[in-house]
């Protein structure tokens, strides 16, 4: 194959860029088209918090003029300052099945990242430093995605790995049936939990934001561990930034900050949205000139949520704080007409998570793979 590769560095390539996985994927009846005008936001960095934080370059590759594969690879130099680190990423890869065409873009991207003084790779990684599209998907082919899950053809797994890349961490997404919720047992712990530690669950209001923003980082800073070398706390910023990316899907009730009662100090938090993944694959990725009618007759109609990030803070885990904000997310969301639900994604460090999880009723159903390379 007579391969070239090119930065987008254009409208063009640009358009290229983002029609590749609409041809790709145009047999799989499971693949979600998210919408053209969102990616396109992702890939110019509107609202994206990675790509503020340091340097990036968008390729595609190209077979004479048709797009056969793309990728982004680029530094989170805020993250390697706090972390110590020399780490590059990669991320919104698509290709043929072709090791020849995946290598060539690995190879610029390693060449590109190497001149920049980095030592090693990670990915796929979020395009906004979320938990959107992270890593690649191992296990789960048999459903579509929920909002922003990764998904992508089992030979992605097999290109990374014939290049060199290794297993660097495993996550897995867990589906809740709103029929099928804990035993009496367990809600009986909840009730007795939040009566014994005095705390009470609040869903956000957005006239409020700056606070509840304000209490999510006090959670993070509480709660994030520091032996996490992937996770930076997010700046009041950045999360702005996620959250005008979301806006569009989220939902004000199934935004659940934990506080204490005497003091209204936030303990721990969940966040959720609709899954718009059930609206999506009916608009194979546009708004018009039928699409919008689409999107806003079968938003009335989505019947799952899914729950994207909890944290508790280290003195109140052990006492169901995890269990209680997940028991009232899933009472809110069943009175919403919510059926179903998934959590994710959990790292598999995250032995707590995954405990908490399992003991709601959860099933492990997916499973993702995010990969390192050493340069």
């Amino acid at each position: 194959m007579a391969y070239r590769i090119f930065e987008v560095s254009n409208n063009r390539l640009l358009r290229d860029f983002i029609n590749l996985p609409y041809k790709l994927y145009k047999d799989d009846p499971n693949w979600v088209p998210l919408l053209k005008i969102l990616t396109r936001q992702t890939v110019r960095g509107k609202n994206n918090a990675l790509f503020s934080h340091g340097t990036h370059i968008t390729y595609v590759l190209k077979d004479k003029n048709k797009t056969v594969a793309r990728l982004i690879a680029g530094i989170d130099e805020k993250a390697n300052a706090e972390k110590g680190m020399k780490r590059g990423y990669i991320t919104m890869f698509e290709c043929i099945n072709d090791k020849e065409a995946a290598f060539m873009l690995f190879d610029a991207a390693k060449a590109w990242l190497s001149e920049r003084g980095i030592e090693f790779i990670e990915g796929p990684v979020s395009p906004s430093d979320g938990d959107d599209y992270r890593a690649l998907l191992l296990k789960g082919y048999d459903t579509p995605p929920v909002l922003f899950d990764a998904y992508n053809p089992p030979y992605y797994l097999e290109l990374f790995e014939a290049y060199g890349f290794t297993k660097y961490r495993d996550y897995y997404a867990f589906h809740f049936v709103a029929n099928r919720f804990p035993s009496d047992r367990f809600l009986k712990a909840v009730d007795y939990s939040m009566k014994k530690y005095n705390f009470r669950i609040d869903t956000v209001k957005l006239k409020d934001l700056d606070r509840e923003i304000g209490d999510i980082r006090k959670v993070l800073f509480k709660a994030v561990p520091e032996s996490w070398e992937h996770f930076v706390i997010p700046s009041v910023e950045d999360i702005k930034k996620e959250a005008n990316m979301l806006m569009k899907f989220l939902d004000p009730d199934l935004i659940c900050i934990a506080r204490k009662n005497d003091t209204d100090e936030p303990i721990g938090f969940v966040v959720g949205a609709p899954d718009y993944n059930q609206v999506f694959i009916r608009m194979n990725g546009t708004l018009f000139p039928f699409g919008i009618f689409k999107f806003l007759y079968y938003r009335k109609k989505i019947t799952r949520v899914r729950i994207f990030i909890q944290f508790v803070i280290p003195e109140y885990q052990g006492r169901a704080v995890n269990a209680a904000i997940f028991y009232n997310y899933m009472k809110i969301g069943e009175g919403k007409g919510l059926t179903e639900a998934e959590g994710s994604t959990v790292g598999e460090e995250n032995a707590q998570a995954l405990r908490v999880l399992e003991a709601a009723g959860g099933e492990r159903y997916k499973a993702y793979r995010m990969y390192r390379l050493a340069i």
